[in-house]
């Protein structure tokens, strides 16, 4: 039987022989007028890209730059980092990137163990060097600023020399720092071969052209960011760039992928996670996207599926390799077809081997578990400044014994499968990965342990929600919170490095013979957090706030906050009072805010928060549920002599659709049923029920048919006075709406193109309703109560919500006034509406509609919006007892007025007791049955 692994004898051959930038240089020549990068302040081309770094280059060494010199470059997502990159390159000097957004410490950190010769500033990156420090040498760096504008770079890099110095491929192209255990980053040196040698496989084996164009979306200090720019400007392709803000906004990036018809990503999988979340606010499907190159993290089947529904065409490859190797020195490309619930790291590219070596330096056999090596001679150099870590590490290959044959350890545990591919099966040393970044631990541990109260410190990593995170157990001498905790270590480290949580203990818990207890550690933090959930370490005070309010809003104990107001199980009649807590925590409500989850919230926070006189933002759709509400009130207590109004009811369907399509149907599509869809409906059904019970039984008699709430399909004469058939209707639309919603393909139908099938359905309806009401049922007798009759308007207010683009608004309008109009149209000639002529109506609902498509919101001032939102929270209470609240005020003073405003403030009142008393029932409830687990795990103990 052929042997599938790989031959750790076989030669490989190094064959590179030019610097990173040479194929570059290939194209400026070829096509000068193409499109090289474009960023949300700059488009550049080939031409003005050559003749910006060569004035860089050339200015470098002008200013004395020399081959031996390091440059580090600060900078943000932006062209200019392009720019300073390639002029370094050029200039055959060694650079190092530096996040801007790095704490100043770790900035100051890198600058000081490379001491360069040169620090580069671009997108608006500031340094201040401070005085010189020992061991740092007699001058500070000098700092040169690289503007973003193609034209303002070019004059201040005027100088254009004939010849630049021939640069050694085997010559240091650039360091990166990675995590280290001694407490402080190390930097990893590498060549320009691995790169080049890595693009030309890359661009080879998937057939990128110069048709592509690449997204910029790394990290700026990972060693991802070299083939994001380096790939596409080696095959006369663009790289596109997208401002900082966009990467961590979902629905920003996924429109910005779209609009920039973005072709080839690498990504991580938490960045994938960003992207599809994005795209589900829109709608989106990225039509032009062809491959999706994941690395960093484990891949899940449950997000390469999610990515195939918003990416259909896009094939999905998975890279391995470290910063190290560099680059990835393995791949496997996803078959849809196939098992992909674990996805292998795959096989070598070409000039690469994994291989899997057992305890007995021996290459692991089929499922034998071993450590991975990476044997190739495109290796980076080894470690700045440590060459006893770099014996260590890169190693000579134990098979050939060849001097220059070398491997790189990874640390890795993995195993062979029987197609010859290797399998992660996770980590043999204190390394882990988070957000595509390999840090060490101990850095951490390091770092917090530096805090003055806090005695020792034990650091680990957690799977949770199948994503890392990091978690702190800490031993102070005095007390310390966690944000002071979480504050110290932001000073000195990363965000992605900073713990997630802390855990305060009085001692580190050992193991019999001295080493630390794991295990027992990782029982004390769960056990921290199931005795506090309502208070959980993990968010800031902002965050613990909207936690609690939130838990009691949407009737739950507590929540986790990793999730968002959608996926917490929010719906319309919980937005309102949700929105009004969020807004006067956090002064302000974000775009989309529904969809952040609770943790990112309440770090949103403005320092000033406005008064109650100032003016705030309400949306439309909650305008608009008040003003039907109160017009609903208004017309049945003939306010006025000739109420000459009509379409209210028809607009609360409309922003019920809406807040269906806005808080629901993604957690059906996810979920596979429409099963989120029971709370909402017993949420409405439950209190309507009760009251048309009490109601009854004081005011009127028994009907089975009201319980039942399906009262609307019978004559008024049969079922008394006292039903809502504004309220079945819209529970019986619910249902219809979630049996659909429960089929499978009819979701994915509706997800390709959520707008276009959610408007052509609402067209069908309002067709369907029509010919139904000719020949086979006439609803008039009913007054047309049915659903019939509304639920093409409901399902146009859920294709509003997908509206968000100027053409589609318009398309919008124009079914609109069709469906909403001419239902309004056949209402009047249907019911004769007698008290006045037709031409002395009007229908709210067309123009209200319009509004809910055009306006997002409206401003107000905010002692009047608190009182909106509570009625538009009270709307459901309002409706059901606003004909009782008119007899008390009758018996008060018979004015229409003081009629309307009882029956409004008394169904605010009534809808808080409800919800208090349901919120009470509930807190019990769970708390019997946490009594009743703990017994039976008492008895089983």
């Amino acid at each position: 039987m052929q042997d599938v692994r790989p031959n750790p004898m076989l030669t490989l051959e190094y064959c590179v022989e030019r610097p990173i930038f040479m194929d570059f240089l290939q194209y400026a020549n070829r096509t000068p007028d193409a499109t090289a990068v474009i960023s949300h302040d700059a488009s550049c081309s080939y031409r003005q890209l050559e003749r910006i770094s060569r004035g860089i280059a050339g200015f470098l060494i002008e200013k004395g730059a020399r081959e031996s010199d390091r440059v580090v470059i600060i900078s943000n997502r932006c062209a200019g980092l392009v720019y300073a990159m390639l002029g370094a390159s050029r200039a055959g000097l060694t650079f190092s990137v530096a996040d801007m957004a790095y704490p100043a410490a770790r900035i100051d950190q890198i600058i000081r163990i490379l001491q360069p010769s040169f620090v580069l500033l671009c997108g608006g990156a500031t340094f201040d060097p401070g005085p010189v420090q020992p061991g740092q040498g007699t001058a500070h760096p000098q700092v040169v600023q690289i503007p973003e504008s193609p034209d303002e770079s070019l004059q201040a890099f005027a100088i254009a020399p004939d010849d630049l110095p021939e640069v050694d491929p085997a010559h240091p192209a650039y360091i990166t720092f990675t995590s280290g255990s001694t407490g402080e980053p190390k930097g990893i040196v590498t060549h320009h071969a691995p790169l080049v040698h890595f693009i030309e496989w890359h661009a080879r084996h998937h057939s990128l052209s110069e048709n592509d164009c690449f997204s910029l979306l790394s990290g700026l200090g990972h060693d991802p960011v070299y083939r994001d720019v380096f790939t596409p400007l080696s095959i006369g392709a663009k790289v596109v760039i997208p401002a900082q803000s966009l990467v961590i906004d979902p629905s920003a990036l996924a429109t910005w992928l779209h609009e920039h018809a973005i072709s080839v990503i690498h990504l991580t999988p938490p960045l994938g996670k960003l992207i599809e979340a994005g795209a589900k606010i829109n709608g989106t499907r990225f039509n032009d996207l062809r491959y999706l190159f994941w690395g960093g993290d484990a891949l899940s089947d449950t997000l390469y599926e999610q990515m195939r529904v918003i990416a259909p065409d896009a094939k999905s490859v998975n890279f391995y390799g470290t910063t190290e190797t560099p680059q990835a020195m393995a791949f496997h490309p996803l078959d849809p077809t196939a098992d992909n619930s674990r996805i292998p790291l795959g096989k070598g590219i070409d000039g690469a081997q994994l291989l899997v070596v057992n305890d007995a330096s021996q290459l692991a056999g089929i499922g034998e578990v071993g450590e991975i090596l990476i044997r190739s001679p495109y290796l980076s150099l080894g470690y700045w400044g440590d060459a006893a870590k770099t014996r260590d590490s890169f190693v000579v290959n134990p098979f050939t014994r060849v001097p220059d044959d070398i491997c790189y350890k990874t640390g890795d545990l993995g195993t062979y499968l029987p197609d010859g591919s290797v399998m992660f099966l996770g980590r043999g040393d204190s390394q882990v990965k988070i957000r595509g970044h390999r840090i060490e631990l101990t850095e951490i541990e390091g770092a917090i342990s530096r805090h003055p109260r806090i005695k020792q410190c034990v650091v680990l990593a957690a799977n949770d929600r199948s994503s890392v995170r990091l978690v702190a157990y800490c031993v102070s001498t005095q007390p310390v919170s966690s944000v002071q905790l979480r504050e110290h270590v932001s000073k000195a480290l990363p965000d992605y490095m900073v713990p997630a949580l802390f855990v305060f203990l009085d001692a580190i818990p050992l193991t019999p013979n001295g080493k630390i207890d794991k295990r027992a550690l990782t029982a004390a933090g769960a056990s921290t957090q199931a005795a506090s959930p309502g208070s959980d370490q993990n968010l800031s005070p902002i965050g613990l706030k909207l936690a609690d309010a939130w838990s009691a809003i949407l009737d739950v104990p507590h929540i986790d906050a990793n999730l968002s107001f959608v996926e917490l199980g929010g719906d319309s009649l919980s937005f309102v009072q949700a929105s009004m807590v969020l807004e006067r925590l956090i002064g302000h409500l974000p775009e989309r805010w529904e969809m952040l989850p609770v943790r990112d919230l309440g770090e949103l926070a403005n320092t000033a928060k406005p008064s109650r006189l100032a003016v705030r933002a309400m949306e439309v759709p909650v305008l608009l549920r008040v003003m039907s509400i109160v017009m609903i009130v208004v017309g049945h207590f003939q306010l006025f002599k000739d109420w000459a109004f009509f379409g209210e009811t028809a607009v609360l369907f409309v922003v019920s659709g809406l807040s269906l399509a806005r808080f629901q149907f993604q957690a059906i599509n996810e979920r596979g049923n429409a099963s989120t869809l029971v709370k909402s409906v017993a949420t409405i059904a439950v209190p309507t029920v009760l009251y048309t019970l009490l109601t009854q039984v004081l005011f009127d008699r028994f009907h089975w048919q009201s319980v039942l709430m399906i009262s609307n399909w019978f004559a008024p004469n049969d079922i008394g006075y006292f039903t809502y058939w504004y309220v079945e209707v819209l529970l019986q639309m619910i249902v219809i709406i979630g049996l659909v919603l429960s089929f499978e393909r009819v979701r994915q139908i509706i997800l390709s193109n959520p707008f276009r099938y959610l408007l052509m359905a609402s067209c069908l309806l309002a067709v369907a309703d029509l010919l139904i009401s000719l020949y086979v049922f006439d609803a008039s007798a009913l007054d047309n109560r049915v659903p019939q009759h509304f639920l093409a308007i409901m399902v146009l207010g859920m294709a509003i919500h997908y509206a968000d683009s100027t053409r589609r608004k318009w398309m919008a309008s124009a079914v609109a006034v069709i469906v909403v109009g001419g239902r309004d149209l056949l209402e009047f000639y249907g019911h004769g509406l007698p008290a006045v002529g037709m031409s002395e109506y009007i229908d709210v609902a067309v123009p209200a509609v319009l509004a809910v498509i055009w306006i997002r919101s409206v401003p107000v001032p905010g002692l009047i919006a608190r009182g909106l939102a509570a009625i538009a929270a009270s709307t459901l209470y309002i409706y059901l007892t606003h004909f009782q609240f008119q007899s008390v005020a009758r018996r008060l003073n018979d004015s229409p007025v003081l009629a309307v405003v009882i029956a409004i403030v008394g169904g605010i009142v009534v809808g808080y007791a409800w919800n208090k008393f349901v919120r009470i029932v509930l807190m019990r409830f769970n708390g019997a049955e946490k009594k009743r687990r703990a017994q039976k795990i008492e008895r089983v103990a």
